[in-house]
């Protein structure tokens, strides 16, 4: 008996005819043909293998699908192992014998359904940036070990591979083609004009819309990379351009690529149809929303006056006057205290008659709001947070200047410190080096000190106020980048299709033992850890970037909070562009 051979075969072929598909790796049957003679049967296969609906397949599929023998059935619609005959050897071949046969559901492509060995050839994930980097330098590695004399050769069984995969995921096409040989005689091919012609016209559009978005974007590029660092609405209007870009160009890649149904083609068409629909879903809860704050729009400008002028102004007021009364019996610096105080309640009271100057605007700007729900949640959500950093401008410049004074001061207590200690800091080494000070460098040393633990205090004091003032309102907008992201980035496509047909969304293959006891193999779903991703880096970066460590040691140390880059949360849907451009 000779070594087992696996043979892949459909599950809905239960008919007597000469079965043709692949040799290698493994020998994967597509389906049969009811011819007279084995001739008739290979002219019609060649037919279909000569057909250019055939050749944008061809490629991924290794080689070319053959009349492999002859199969009959002694059982109908049933999982019997059926008498197959290769021509190869020229003699029979029992499923008990040298034959281990594996039965598949063939993918319908026209659903777009398919066979992997992980989730991550799908790349259904907005922006993969290392994923070439990673690939590359597999494959040089795969390249080193192969080449590694030192390494003993062992041979290798024909297993299931990616190979394998495609051929499957080509079977149903294949067999389709067939058939409509079969019924036809002829190898049918869809009209040539009116595609060549809807192509033209396509890529006439497209061209032409490239041309001047190359143009504006050129013309408008310093302008908008500026402005989004500052505006987070500008950055919206900028996703939404992106968005609308990408739409455009992937429906004209999509619907004009003929029937060919490749791992990238449905890639392109998840990511297509979850832009559209994060779009769709965004500007509906937009819409409902705005509906709201419009027909509320004279409610919320008092209630949004009362609270400015309250929280932002009145209540920072009262705390500088009671930081200059010596709160809590703590005596702080009298002069010292006092400039502040005066300096600051000046910032306040500045900024509190603007706020007073536009708060008869109020009603008009939440109208505004509203009616900009129609670009989405999102866009109302990024309004939201412009507003909040206008309200707060204040309370951030009196932040500035405590935390400018307080970390130079900290820089100054810490020369003094090295001072005492007899080190100096060598700039071109950049280390601590030993240094023997004069008597008066100590002298002056010890009466800078004195002047500096007299203000210390003073100083810590009003900046802890403005500091915690300025970390709440880091949170909030926080808060609201964080819930900007995730809409705009929610697998809410992925998500329905994973639920409604899991053979869209494999995550890889097994083999399972049937009750006839015959092996199938079967596609096992994609995770919905996999789906989510890019949240999870997205955790990882704001988590990063707001650890309570982090935050503290800033705190501590008097250096700048800052909220999060919103490139570092973005993620961008253009990330094939060199593909479709090649294409």
């Amino acid at each position: 008996m000779g070594v087992p051979k696996s043979v892949l075969w459909p599950t809905h072929v239960f008919s007597d005819g000469y079965f043709y598909g692949w040799t290698s790796p493994l020998i994967c049957v597509a389906g049969i043909i009811q011819a007279e003679t084995k001739q008739i049967a290979e002219a019609n296969l060649h037919s279909v293998v000569a057909s250019p609906e055939w050749g944008e397949l061809s490629g991924r599929c290794g080689c070319h699908p053959v009349i492999l023998g002859f199969c009959s059935f002694d059982l109908k619609h049933t999982l019997q192992p059926p008498r197959l005959e290769f021509y190869e050897n020229k003699q029979d071949h029992d499923i008990e014998g040298n034959l281990i046969l594996i039965y598949y559901r063939q993918p319908k492509h026209e659903l777009m359904q398919f066979y992997s060995l992980d989730v991550s050839e799908l790349d259904i994930l907005p922006s993969q940036p290392n994923r070439g980097t990673t690939e590359l330098s597999s494959t040089q590695g795969d390249t080193i070990l192969m080449h590694d004399f030192t390494k003993p050769s062992f041979g290798r069984a024909p297993a299931l591979n990616s190979l394998v995969l495609h051929q499957i995921n080509a079977a149903r096409m294949l067999s389709d083609m067939v058939e409509r040989s079969n019924l036809y005689h002829e190898a049918t091919q869809p009209p040539v004009l009116p595609m060549v012609t809807r192509g033209d016209l396509t890529s006439d559009f497209t061209t032409q819309f490239q041309t001047l978005r190359s143009a504006t974007a050129r013309a408008m590029h310093f302008i908008v990379s500026h402005l989004r660092n500052i505006s987070a609405t500008v950055e919206q209007f900028d996703i939404r351009f992106e968005q609308a870009s990408f739409v455009h160009v992937q429906h004209s890649v999509i619907y004009s690529g003929g029937n060919s149904r490749s791992v990238t083609t449905i890639s392109r068409y998840v990511k297509f149809y979850n832009c559209i629909w994060l779009v769709l879903n965004d500007i509906i809860i937009g819409i409902a929303f705005g509906s709201f704050i419009c027909e509320n729009h004279q409610a919320l400008s008092h209630l949004l006056q009362h609270w400015v002028q309250l929280y932002l102004v009145d209540h920072m007021q009262r705390a500088l006057l009671w930081l200059n009364d010596w709160p809590a019996g703590l005596k702080l610096n009298t002069e010292l205290s006092q400039f502040y105080c005066h300096t600051l309640l000046g910032i306040i009271s500045i900024w509190g008659q603007i706020l007073r100057f536009v708060s008869p605007y109020f009603p008009a700007m939440f109208w505004t709001v509203g009616v900009m729900g129609c670009c989405g949640m999102t866009m109302i959500i990024s309004l939201f947070f412009d507003a909040l950093k206008f309200f707060t401008a204040h309370l951030y410049l009196c932040y500035l200047l405590v935390a400018t004074t307080y970390r130079y001061l900290l820089g100054f207590i810490g020369s003094l410190w090295n001072l005492f200690r007899g080190k100096r800091f060598n700039v071109l080494r950049n280390r601590l080096d030993s240094w023997d000070y004069d008597i008066d460098q100590l002298l002056l040393g010890t009466i800078l000190f004195t002047l500096t633990a007299f203000l210390y205090p003073t100083v810590l004091t009003y900046y802890s106020l403005f500091a915690m003032t300025h970390l709440v309102v880091i949170m909030l907008q926080a808060i609201l980048d964080t819930v900007s992201a995730l809409l705009n980035h929610f697998p809410l496509f992925a998500l329905m299709l994973r639920i409604k047909d899991p053979m869209r969304m494999p995550g890889r293959v097994t083999l399972k033992r049937t009750k006839e006891g015959t092996l199938m193999l079967e596609n096992q779903p994609a995770q919905f850890s996999s789906i989510f991703t890019h949240y999870a880096h997205l955790w990882s970066r704001l988590s990063s970037h707001y650890h309570p460590l982090q935050m503290l040691n800033l705190l501590v140390l008097g250096r700048r909070l800052t909220p999060i880059s919103r490139a570092l949360i973005r993620f961008s849907m253009i990330t094939d562009r060199r593909d479709v451009s090649s294409k």
